[in-house]
């Protein structure tokens, strides 16, 4: 790796969910161009933002491990919680969206112990191959 530049990375806890993941939608390359980074980790989970539901503690506990992974190995520059509207993994209205995206970034922070900043971002649903990718909060 003599001579060569090291990759800005981001790891992103987001959704499963398919509509996400299109080539139309692009949201890994979206993603990376809004945080000024080369690539992005993706570990990809039903509702990510409702994550913190007691009942889903061990999902949790899961994801913390394999973001903790990926930090070791790639030392990225931010960590970001992408949730999105009409989610059949957390379905909630799009405020409680807002909230429970924000919540889960400033848990992740503390969970992990990253030192760098940890975003949560929400994907605002137009249609199947329409979003808008918003930042909101960032611990």
């Amino acid at each position: 790796m003599w001579g060569k530049r090291r990759k800005k990375l981001a790891v992103a806890l987001t959704c499963a969910d398919w509509r996400l993941h299109q080539r139309k939608v692009d949201m890994n390359a979206r993603l990376a161009a809004k945080l000024g980074v080369d690539g992005v980790d993706l570990i990809a989970v039903p509702g990510p933002d409702g994550l913190l539901k007691p009942e889903r503690a061990s999902e949790w506990q899961t994801a913390v491990a394999q973001i903790k992974l990926l930090i070791g190995a790639h030392s990225p520059v931010v960590i970001v919680v992408l949730a999105h509207q009409r989610c059949a993994g957390h379905p909630v209205s799009d405020a409680e969206h807002d909230t429970d995206v924000a919540a889960t970034a400033k848990a992740l922070k503390a969970a992990t112990g990253f030192s760098g900043p940890v975003r949560a971002v929400l994907m605002v649903y137009h249609s199947d191959t329409a979003w808008d990718l918003l930042m909101k909060e960032t611990f």
